[in-house]
């Protein structure tokens, strides 16, 4: 039986509110300052280059090393920025990992607040960033992170599993904000200045929607006193999060192929669920739609990596990825460029089966064992419980992992035929590899 923890929630401000989620399992404690906005062409860009600045340096410790020396003063915290899309929201987390106060060594213990240490130093970064003598970010901080982000921007194509799921999701959602760039284009980054990036950082102080989530053995009372004394200048104006657009599949399959110089073949393909995290469900037919990406494309033994991969020989990897905010379904698979046709076929085949009732017991048997493994393992891990919990907040949501495995459970063989019956075929996206004699590090990266 796996031991049910609650967060407590407790509202700081308007915009501000402090999740604690209690638990004594771990030697460590984590604390994430989540701020979400929504995606804009312009604006999410501009947040991305923002944190990065505000990382470099502030008032207190004006240099990125004099920072990170704070952090190992602090017994090895450690510090990490995450940026990514939550639906049609953008999300960038700060994250503080630390050592829990009675593991400290003898000598320290009673005389070192590790949290209200990490709790300062985040303040310092979100708050308190070094500006010139005209109030505005520094000018070289703003260059190098430009400069930095730009370099991420040419890379990405380096990364071609990355890259193609990327374009896939561009591609099926133009002109909607889940298919935005949160980094932008060269073009837009190197053309902004310091000024720009100094004013959106005070918008944001301004106003922001913040979740704080707290992982640990520290009492609520404790991390709040630590937070408004911290953060007790801060009081932004909330911001309003429009809710999720309902993407709907095309009358008409959109395909799209690029060409690249590199040996493997990347084929992306997309289907619209026609719903969103908002979409009213019962716990069952959530859990079905998860059960079913699991039995597709996830698990082990799943059709795709059974079938396609194992039997067919027709891709390097196969794998299914299912986004419960936005509705969406998608496979990637790297291939030898020449077979696109037969693994495109091969996939689209294995989900109209499951589509037209043909789904073995056994393997909804094994989706349902898979996933019961995954929620149990939530509770193992600081990451994965504020993950989840900072999920359920985010969709209003309060069921408990038990109570996501108590619904899986209840799922039936038709249960799972009507969540694949959700999904039609939307976007397919082919990064069509010319240069068969290329090195390829991919082409065996999958046999885990």
């Amino acid at each position: 039986m796996i031991q049910q923890v609650l967060p407590q929630h407790l509202r700081l401000s308007e915009a501000v509110t402090l999740h604690c989620i209690p638990t004594d399992r771990f030697k460590t404690a984590r604390l994430t300052v989540y701020t979400v906005a929504p995606a804009d062409s312009r604006l999410s860009p501009l947040s991305t280059l923002m944190y990065g600045v505000l990382r470099r340096g502030s008032e207190a410790y004006p240099r990125l090393a004099l920072i990170n020396r704070r952090l190992d003063e602090l017994y090895g915290t450690t510090l990490t920025i995450r940026n990514y899309l939550y639906g049609d929201n953008q999300v960038i987390s700060l994250t503080a990992e630390m050592l829990e106060d009675e593991f400290l060594p003898a000598a320290d213990r009673g005389r070192m607040d590790i949290l209200g240490g990490a709790v300062d130093l985040l303040a310092q970064i979100l708050l308190h960033p070094l500006t010139d003598e005209a109030g505005l970010l520094r000018a070289d901080a703003v260059d190098k992170e430009k400069q930095a982000l730009c370099d991420s921007i040419r890379a990405d194509r380096n990364d071609t599993r990355s890259y193609s799921g990327n374009r896939l999701r561009s591609l099926m959602c133009e002109g909607e904000p889940y298919g935005l760039s949160l980094s932008g284009s060269v073009e837009m980054i190197e053309g902004v200045t310091a000024a720009e990036v100094t004013e959106h950082w005070r918008q944001f102080v301004s106003h922001a929607r913040c979740e704080v989530f707290y992982v640990g053995r520290a009492t609520e009372d404790t991390v709040r006193d630590h937070w408004t004394r911290a953060f007790a200048d801060w009081n932004p104006t909330p911001i309003d999060l429009p809710p999720t657009v309902l993407h709907t599949a095309p009358a008409e399959v959109s395909r799209v192929d690029e060409d690249m110089p590199v040996a493997q073949g990347k084929l992306c393909m997309g289907w619209a669920g026609g719903f969103t995290a908002h979409t009213p469900m019962s716990g069952r037919e959530y859990a079905a739609l998860l059960v079913f990406n699991e039995l597709f494309g996830v698990m082990q033994t799943s059709l795709l990596f059974r079938r396609v991969r194992g039997e067919l020989g027709l891709c390097y990897y196969c794998e299914s990825a299912l986004d419960m905010t936005k509705g969406i379904l998608w496979v990637s698979c790297g291939i030898r460029p020449d077979r696109r046709s037969e693994a495109e076929d091969a996939i689209a085949a294995e989900i109209r089966a499951v589509q037209g009732g043909e789904v073995s017991a056994n393997d909804v048997a094994c989706a349902k064992a898979s996933l019961e493994n995954t929620y149990r393992q939530i509770a193992d891990s600081p990451c994965s419980m504020e993950a989840f919990w900072f999920g359920r907040v985010m969709d209003g949501l309060s069921d408990t992992p038990e109570e996501v495995m108590t619904h899986i459970r209840a799922v039936t063989d038709e249960d799972v035929v009507e969540a694949a019956r959700r999904f039609a075929p939307d976007t397919v996206y082919f990064l069509n590899g010319t240069r068969p004699d290329a090195p390829d590090a991919e082409e065996d990266d999958d046999d885990e």
